[in-house]
């Protein structure tokens, strides 16, 4: 499944492949973060902190 996430502070819009939108490995979580240049993510109701 493709989720799309808007940056929060320049607004654009990035693309990513999951499994589960709902519940995201930590794989997924450091692969997203690391391509947005960010720490956190909040999705589909969700906090998922990069901890590496």
């Amino acid at each position: 499944m493709i989720i799309e996430i808007t940056h929060q502070e320049d607004k654009t819009i990035h693309k990513f492949k999951v499994k589960d939108d709902k519940k995201l490995t930590s794989d997924e979580v450091k692969r997203i973060c690391l391509k947005m240049g960010v720490k956190a993510l909040f999705i589909s109701g969700n906090y998922y902190e990069n901890k590496s």
